[in-house]
């Protein structure tokens, strides 16, 4: 099993990745972001969760307040601050998207995965430890005009499940992105009652 490890390529990490996805019904993870615009930053943390087949629940828990969740049915997204409940459009609306134009929907595990299936120019990078994860180091370049500008990324696969840790994307030398999934809890059983209100 290890001499299979070891000479994994980059495009059959990605495929043990997607197959892992498949057993994945919902999840809960603390949402680390880091975002850069300019000479912006914003850096958030949030309780996140998600429910197939695309529902997003994201409280920030550091870097603001307030909370959303996403519904994929009607693609519109609550936010709810001081008690007060608001339906708000994730395309138009500002309070619900990073300082790059980042949407909700774009928050989950889910969004990464779609991602990588357009991948250019993979390359493998090697193992290596991030928050004492295990992880496969992957780079390609993206699609700037569908990724907010961005061209490059790095996505970390964790060796413990295939499924994505985090990744961090470069417009040009420039990082404009950084994301993990940490305290990541799979299959939970979460209705949607537990991920939208």
């Amino acid at each position: 099993m290890l001499s299979l490890i070891l000479n994994l390529t980059a495009d059959e990490i990605l495929q043990e990745m997607l197959k892992s996805w498949e057993n994945v019904k919902d999840y809960y993870s603390t949402l680390y972001s880091w975002t850069k615009k300019d000479n912006e930053t914003e850096l958030k943390e949030y309780e996140h969760k998600f429910l197939k087949p695309g529902y997003v629940y994201l409280k920030i828990i550091k870097g603001g307040s307030g909370e959303a969740c996403y519904d994929p049915n009607t693609g519109k997204a609550k936010g709810r601050k001081f008690g007060i409940t608001l339906t708000l459009d994730p395309e138009k609306d500002k309070r619900i998207q990073s300082i790059r134009g980042d949407r909700i929907y774009d928050a989950g595990i889910l969004r990464t995965i779609e991602r990588t299936k357009t991948y250019k120019d993979i390359q493998f990078n090697g193992e290596k430890t991030i928050d004492n994860i295990k992880v496969f180091e992957i780079s390609a370049k993206i699609d700037p005009s569908k990724n907010y500008s961005a061209d490059r990324e790095i996505i970390y696969i964790r060796k413990d499940n295939y499924l994505p840790y985090g990744y961090i994307q470069y417009k040009g030398s420039v990082k404009v992105k950084e994301v993990y999934w940490k305290n990541l809890r799979l299959n939970n059983g979460y209705s949607v009652k537990d991920v939208c209100f």
